[in-house]
């Protein structure tokens, strides 16, 4: 895979990425509360965006969704071989957690205004 299929394949993956979240937030905002719809997005965001190295030595500078590189290492090498892609996407859902309490907050504030 050249520069400009990895390029293209990230085009794909971020618009369909895109369009998957304004589908699903659409149908959230509908069936459910405004606030757990919150909390589902920005889960699901960052599930969904959250990048890492393929490769561990760095000779390739290859990027993937860090839930992608920790399924695929945990499958082909071993468990624990996953964990290394695991610890930036627990720290973005970390951070997805605090944004969705923080929209959560300022939505009900509004509300009450």
């Amino acid at each position: 895979m050249d520069a400009e299929d990895y390029r293209l394949a990230w085009i794909v993956y971020v618009c369909a990425g895109v369009l998957l979240n304004l589908l699903i937030w659409r149908s959230l905002e509908r069936h459910l509360l405004r606030d757990f719809a919150y909390l589902v997005q920005c889960i699901l965001l960052a599930l969904i965006f959250t990048p890492f190295w393929v490769l561990e030595d760095g000779s390739q500078r290859v990027m993937a969704p860090a839930l992608i590189v920790f399924l695929m290492d945990a499958i082909t090498l071993e468990p624990k071989a996953g964990i290394r892609a695991l610890i930036p996407l627990v720290l973005s859902l970390a951070v997805a957690l605090l944004v969705a309490l923080l929209l959560i907050a300022t939505h009900r504030w509004r509300r009450r205004r």
